[in-house]
């Protein structure tokens, strides 16, 4: 099987169950998404890690787990106020900083710069999906769509007429005409959005859209970065044809946080 049908394949099947759980209600999309977090922190831990003396990637995968839970749970359970959260990410941050400085051979500064970005940049964005779902599945389902537009975009644009390098140094493949392509795309699926889910006006959707481009982009180009400081071609090899989940959700892990502080200006 080739490399492009195994790419398909997987990313198909992706999209069936990210769409069926998000119609199916915020508590199903939490628990699809959970072990996509635990795996995304894993990889991100050996990305940030690389020359430290972690022992394994337990404590950061538990360390997601609950930021993941807790924010997830601010949006169904009336108990967990953000208050709630924001000390849960304090103490998973003080464990981690004890577990470290009490572990002999640990590598403070990589271990504890490892930890911080499994849970801002992996749990924190996976964890607000439940608040872009607060009051119908429309939202998350039509930032996806972007997401998705944005990818096939900068892709297709960028194969048949990329010229110019957008930042080669991290990034050989992408280019400024790629970047605009994707950008100019998903404003046109933001305007298809704003006609089938009035949720937003029209200028509110393509404007979100023109947001989500742009921040996935960033997205992209940083986990690049991580990738080329860590020596390594992919984040993982868990998806035939993707790589690994954060090759899957680079773009993701800085666009979803955007669409929502977008959406909660608009309101």
């Amino acid at each position: 099987m080739s490399e492009l049908v195994k790419r398909a394949i997987t990313g198909a099947i992706y999209v069936a169950l990210t769409l069926g759980a998000a119609w199916a209600g915020p508590v199903t999309t939490t628990l699809l998404f959970l072990p996509v977090c635990l795996l995304a922190a894993r990889e991100m831990h050996r990305l940030s890690g690389k020359g430290a003396t972690y022992p394994d990637a337990t404590f950061p995968m538990v360390a997601a787990a609950l930021v993941y839970i807790t924010l997830a749970l601010v949006q169904v359970v009336p108990r967990f106020t953000p208050m709630v959260a924001a000390t849960v990410v304090f103490l998973v941050i003080v464990a981690g900083t004890l577990e470290i400085l009490w572990r002999p051979g640990a590598s403070p500064a990589k271990e504890m710069g490892a930890l911080l970005l499994v849970i801002f940049l992996v749990a924190l964005p996976f964890g607000l999906i439940t608040a872009l779902m607060h009051g119908g599945p429309e939202l998350f389902i039509g930032f996806m769509v972007i997401l998705w537009t944005n990818d096939t975009g900068a892709y297709l644009v960028g194969r048949l007429i990329g010229r110019t390098g957008l930042l080669p140094r991290i990034s050989p493949k992408k280019t400024v005409e790629g970047f605009l392509g994707g950008v100019l795309l998903a404003v046109a699926a933001g305007f298809a959005l704003a006609q089938l889910w009035p949720v937003l006006a029209p200028w509110q959707w393509m404007s979100a859209a023109a947001v989500v481009a742009m921040a996935s982009t960033l997205g992209d180009l940083l986990e690049s970065a991580f990738k080329r400081e860590a020596g390594v071609k992919d984040s993982g090899d868990i998806l035939p044809g993707h790589g690994g989940i954060l090759d899957r959700f680079d773009g993701f892990i800085l666009a979803l946080p955007a669409m929502l502080i977008t959406v909660k200006l608009f309101s």
